[in-house]
């Protein structure tokens, strides 16, 4: 065996051992102690999470009391939001996270996952706009705060290009283009109910129901277990190909470092991946394009939101945390970056583009 292969063959065995010990452990973000139960609760998007919960440690009310509880994505048990009742399965994913909070406002009965949540969510975390197109009258406000960019993920001693076009990775996730430069080529999907999954599919031109038709057979979800910016999957794969949010990468790089006077504490969960470049474009500033802060010239970028019911935007303490280029969440720039996202100040009025809001803006809405 050469010394390569043996290499490649104990990063995977490594990589195993890391997937077997986090599979069952204890989220990362949860408010702790769980018994901490602050005046916002949000669930939803993985992509978001770590940032969020970043937010929740650095903003407090006046006493030192934090305001955001953001609950995690990931992890088996139920999560509970309120001291009275409010106990039910964790969203996991943008689409479930809005799911939630549209029962906690009285849709479904008040029924998520067959637990009463009513009243129970103030907001959830999406990494993506509402479908359709978008409008500025709805039940609900999309309230902008950071710029990700998703890219393509691949073993770094895979023998696929470091640098693809949009073209050629349309065609690789419709199956139309199965090797590169001789090398075989495995497409993943991640888990359903992922607003990045949703921003990806849509930029590759495939829908979800083409793919439950089996119109791309060659798009693997490893029976919908792929989560969403989890690198670890690409252990010992050189030929998967999988997306990934740039502002999650450059946030689990910075594990464990303190910024902003916040501690960047998420887990590192970038295995054996690397980040490519599109239409010849680095996902990242600096040098190669490849470190750095996260490229909001990038070619796929997209806003991440925190939704809320458009009636409580009025409320003041949802006012005061989330709306407008003062609120706590946009004065704490550099918790957000720290995590990886881009910041964008928000112009003093409605864009051309609603998708492209400044941080804070409202301008964004829909019923769903």
């Amino acid at each position: 065996m050469q010394l390569t292969q043996i290499a490649r063959a104990l990063a995977a065995s490594l990589g195993a051992l890391m997937v077997a010990v986090a599979v069952g452990g204890p989220a990362y973000g949860d408010p702790s102690p769980a018994t901490d139960y602050r005046t916002l609760a949000g669930v939803g998007s993985d992509t978001t999470q770590d940032v969020m919960n970043g937010l929740g440690d650095a903003i407090t009310a006046a006493g030192g009391a934090k305001i955001i509880a953001s609950w995690d994505a990931r992890g088996s048990a139920n999560i509970k939001t309120r001291a009275s009742n409010c106990q039910f399965p964790r969203p996991d994913g943008s689409g479930a996270g809005r799911t939630a909070l549209r029962a906690s406002e009285g849709e479904s009965g008040g029924i998520y996952q067959s637990a009463n949540v009513l009243g129970c969510v103030d907001f959830a975390r999406s990494s993506s706009g509402p479908s359709g197109t978008p409008g500025t009258t709805g039940l609900y406000t999309y309230v902008s705060f950071g710029v990700d960019g998703v890219t393509y993920a691949v073993n770094a001693d895979s023998d696929l290009p470091s640098n693809l076009t949009l073209v050629q990775l349309q065609r690789i996730y419709r199956c139309l283009t199965t090797k590169i430069n001789g090398v075989a080529v495995t497409p993943l999907l991640i888990q359903s109910g992922s607003g990045t999954r949703s921003f990806w599919n849509s930029k590759m031109g495939i829908s979800e129901s083409e793919i439950s038709a089996g119109d791309y057979p060659c798009l693997q979800s490893l029976n919908n277990t792929v989560q969403e910016h989890d690198g670890r999957v690409l252990n010992g794969q050189l030929n998967y190909l999988v997306p990934f949010s740039i502002a999650q990468y450059i946030a689990q790089e910075n594990a464990g470092k303190t910024i902003g006077g916040v501690q960047v504490n998420v887990q590192d969960r970038r295995g054996q991946a690397a980040l490519g470049k599109i239409n010849g474009v680095g996902p990242r500033v600096g040098a190669g394009g490849f470190t750095g802060s996260l490229n909001i010239g990038f070619p796929l970028t997209r806003d991440v939101y925190n939704v809320i019911p458009t009636a409580r935007l009025s409320n003041p303490t949802v006012a005061s945390t989330f709306v407008g280029a003062g609120s706590a969440v946009c004065t704490r720039d550099q918790v957000i970056t720290a995590f990886g996202f881009g910041y964008r100040a928000p112009t003093g009025s409605q864009p051309a583009d609603l998708l492209q809001q400044g941080c804070g803006d409202t301008y964004l809405k829909a019923n769903g």
